[in-house]
């Protein structure tokens, strides 16, 4: 029976370390959190534009008519960020085989 207090207080002392570390995970969230929305708002604008790819042809068609050198220093810096983006996908995607499903779907 001498175990019981025992249990109990290490319970409660981690309780509380389970609360403390909660609390600097909350603060180190917020820290990101103005990040977080930019990011957030970026991915609901390129799903946006993605639905919509017309919107983006048109776009860059009157760029390129009302301001060729603008349009051609930009499809530069296009070219460039896509390249790094397939570069970086590519580096993090998981190979076909290697997906993780649920656990014992594996058969």
């Amino acid at each position: 029976m001498s175990a019981l207090p025992q249990i109990l207080e290490r319970r409660a002392h981690l309780v509380a370390e389970a609360q403390a570390q909660r609390r600097a995970l909350a603060e180190g969230i917020s820290v990101c959190r103005g990040v977080l929305v930019v990011v957030d708002r970026g991915i609901a604008w390129a799903s946006w534009l993605r639905a919509r790819p017309y919107l983006v042809v048109a776009a860059t068609t009157a760029i390129a008519v009302l301001r060729p050198r603008l349009a051609l220093e930009w499809s530069a810096r296009a070219l460039t960020l896509w390249r790094v983006g397939r570069l970086l996908y590519d580096a993090v995607k998981p190979a076909p085989g290697e997906r993780a499903g649920p656990p014992g779907s594996q058969g």
